[in-house]
C-alpha cells in the first residue's frame, strides 16, 4: 500500500512544483524565460510519465489482490512486454520483474501467510450436492447426497481448469489451501390429512413423511433443515476434506413436544478423499458419509421410497474410479462395520459395490447404475426405528440390489428410476410381513418438465410414483403419489409446492420389527388401515 501512494505523492509534489514556474511565467519578462519554460515542459512529462505508471501499477496491484484472495491469481498479460512508453498517452507496461516485485510487495498486506502450508483462503462457494440450477438456471434435478466425493473431486478439476488457464502460479503446491464454505436454511409450511384408525393417534409428532394411519388434520411451519458444508481444497493437489454440520428439527423426546429446546447441532458428514481427476480416474474416501447403494435423485420435496428403505450412512472405506468426459464408466468398492450383526461382537461386516455409465449423446443425455450391499439392515430406514434387539444380532445379513436411470432430452425432459431390493427374506423373528420373513422393496419414478416463467425464471413440473412390498414394519406406505411445482424466483434460492397422495397397507396385513421412525411398530405387531394419507407442502429453500 505505502508503495503504491509514493509515485503519488511525488506526482503531487511535482505537480506543485512545475504550477509555480507556469503562472510565473505569463507575468514574467526575465531573459531566462526561454529556460524557465523548457523546464516546464520536462517537469510536465515527467508528471504524465509518472501518473500514467501509478495508474498502471494501481490497476495491476489492485488486479492482483483481487484474484488472489478469490482464488484466481495470474500474471499480467503484458509482463512479458519490457517496452517502456513514456511520454505516450498507453499505460506503461511493467516488466516479469516489476510484476513480481507487486505480488511481493502485496503479500505485506493479506491477512494471512500464503507461505505457511495448511493457512487457508475462506471464501464462499457453491452448497454442495445443488446444482447450478438453483442459482438461477436449467431448474430440472435435485442432486442426491450419495456420491458427494466424487461430486466434490469434479468441483476441484474445474476450478483449477480455470486458473490454469488464467495463468496462474500462486495455486501450485503448497499456496493453494482453501477453505470454501456453503450452507442452506430450508422451512416448510405443511397442511397432513390422515386416513383410517390406528395406533398413531397417540403418537407425539410423528414423521409426516412415514407416517401411517389414522390422526386428526394437522398443520405446521417447520424449519427442516440447517446445514453448514466446509469444503477444504489442498493445500496438495491430491486431497481434499469435507466436514457438514447439521441440526435436528425433531422434539428432544417421544414425551417432550417443545421441539425448539432441542435444535442440537451434530456432525452430518466428514471424510477425507485423495484424488485428482486432472490427473486420474482414481480416488479414496474415509470417514463418515452416505455409502455409493443408490443414488436417490428428485424432484419432490418428500422423500422417495427407496430413499426411505435403503439410504445408508456409514463410517466407510472406499475406492472408485470415474472416467473423465463427458462420457464414461464409474465404479467403486466400500467396507465398513454395520451395526446390525450375526456374530457374537460387532465387526468389519458390511460393503459393497456401484458400477453405472454416463453419457451425452446430442440432446440425450443419462446415467444407468447399479448396486449390492451386504446387509439392508444397517440402512437408515431400518436403523432409526430399529428393534431387533439390544445389541441388534441378527439371525442372517440380508444382502440388497439398486438400479437406477436418469434420462434427459434437451434440457427440458427429465425421466427418474430407481429400484430397490432385498436380495433374500429376513427371518420371521427379526421382520417379518403377513407371518414369513420380509422381503422389503421400493420403485420409484419421476418425469419432470423444465421451462421459463416470469421474465425466464426457471421452473419445473413433475409428476411421481412410488410403491413398495413387503415393508409394513418400516411405515412406508404401499403407494405415493406426488406432483409437485419447483421455481427459482430468486438467485440461490428454490420454492416448491407439493401434492403428495400416500395409500398404506391394507389393513389385514400385519408385521413386526425392526419399527419404523414414528413408532407405531415394534418387535410384536405392527398394523396398518388401508386409507390414504394426504399432504400439502410448501417449501423454500436459500442457498448460501
Amino acid at each position: 500500500m505505502s508503495s503504491q501512494l509514493k509515485p503519488f505523492a511525488v506526482a503531487l509534489c511535482l505537480a506543485g512544483f512545475a504550477a509555480s514556474p507556469a503562472f510565473a511565467a505569463t507575468d514574467s519578462t526575465s531573459p531566462d524565460n526561454a529556460q524557465i519554460q523548457a523546464e516546464l515542459v520536462k517537469l510536465q512529462k515527467e508528471v504524465k510519465t509518472l501518473k500514467t505508471q501509478m495508474k498502471t501499477n494501481q490497476h495491476v496491484a489492485k488486479k492482483s489482490s483481487h484474484k488472489k484472495v478469490m482464488g484466481m491469481q495470474t500474471a499480467d498479460s503484458s509482463s512479458s512486454d519490457d517496452s517502456n512508453q513514456t511520454g505516450s498517452d498507453q499505460p506503461e507496461k511493467l516488466s516479469p520483474a516489476q510484476v513480481k516485485s507487486l505480488i511481493s510487495q502485496e503479500r505485506e498486506y493479506l491477512p494471512f501467510d500464503i507461505d505457511v502450508p495448511g493457512q487457508a483462503f475462506v471464501s464462499t462457494g457453491p452448497y454442495v450436492g445443488v446444482p447450478i440450477q438453483y442459482a438461477g438456471s436449467e431448474l430440472v434435478v435435485n442432486s442426491p447426497s450419495v456420491n458427494t466425493d466424487v461430486q466434490l473431486l469434479s468441483i476441484r478439476k474445474s476450478i483449477h481448469q480455470q486458473l490454469e488457464a488464467m495463468g496462474g502460479e500462486l495455486f501450485k503446491e503448497p499456496y493453494h489451501s482453501h477453505l470454501l464454505l456453503s450452507g442452506v436454511v430450508e422451512g416448510q409450511a405443511s397442511y397432513n390429512s390422515h386416513g383410517g384408525s390406528s395406533s398413531l393417534t397417540n403418537i407425539p409428532n410423528p414423521n409426516p413423511d412415514t407416517v401411517q394411519g389414522n390422526m386428526p388434520e394437522t398443520t405446521n411451519v417447520d424449519v427442516t433443515n440447517v446445514s453448514l458444508d466446509a469444503f477444504f481444497i489442498g493445500p496438495s493437489d491430491w486431497t481434499l476434506g469435507f466436514v457438514e454440520l447439521s441440526y435436528n428439527n425433531y422434539p428432544p423426546s417421544s414425551t417432550n413436544s417443545y421441539t425448539v429446546s432441542n435444535s442440537n447441532v451434530y456432525v452430518n458428514k466428514a471424510f477425507v478423499t485423495i484424488g485428482d481427476f486432472a490427473k486420474s480416474p482414481f480416488y479414496g474416501t474415509f470417514g463418515q458419509y452416505y455409502v455409493p447403494f443408490g443414488v436417490y435423485s428428485s424432484v419432490m420435496v418428500s422423500d422417495t421410497l427407496p430413499k426411505l428403505l435403503a439410504r445408508t450412512k456409514e463410517r466407510a472405506i472406499e475406492l472408485g474410479f470415474s472416467q473423465q468426459g463427458d462420457s464414461g464408466f464409474y465404479g467403486s468398492t466400500y467396507v465398513f462395520r454395520g451395526d446390525a450383526h450375526t456374530e457374537a461382537v460387532s465387526k468389519v461386516n458390511n460393503g459393497g459395490l456401484n458400477a453405472g455409465y454416463q453419457f451425452v449423446k446430442g440432446p440425450f443425455n443419462g446415467n444407468l447404475g447399479a448396486g449390492v450391499i451386504a446387509n439392508l439392515a444397517d440402512s437408515g430406514g431400518m436403523q432409526l426405528g430399529n428393534d431387533f434387539d439390544d445389541n441388534e444380532n441378527m439371525h442372517n445379513h440380508v444382502p440388497a440390489y439398486d438400479v437406477h436411470a436418469l434420462f434427459g432430452l434437451s434440457e427440458k425432459w427429465t425421466l427418474i428410476m430407481e429400484y430397490v431390493i432385498a436380495s433374500t427374506n429376513f427371518n420371521p423373528n427379526d421382520m417379518s410381513f403377513n407371518g414369513h420373513g420380509a422381503k422389503p422393496s421400493a420403485l420409484d419414478t419421476q418425469l419432470a418438465y423444465s421451462f421459463y416463467i416470469l421474465d425466464n425464471k426457471p421452473s419445473s413440473i413433475a409428476v411421481g410414483y412410488g410403491k413398495s412390498d413387503q415393508a409394513l414394519a418400516l411405515e412406508i406406505p404401499l403407494t405415493r403419489t406426488s406432483v409437485t411445482f419447483n421455481t427459482s424466483i430468486w438467485r440461490n434460492t428454490l420454492q416448491s409446492l407439493e401434492f403428495r397422495h400416500d395409500k398404506n397397507y391394507a389393513a389385514s396385513d400385519t408385521a413386526n420389527g425392526p419399527g419404523g421412525p414414528a413408532g407405531a411398530c415394534t418387535a410384536s405387531a405392527c398394523s396398518s388401515t388401508g386409507q390414504a394419507d394426504n399432504a400439502v407442502t410448501a417449501q423454500f429453500d436459500y442457498y448460501f
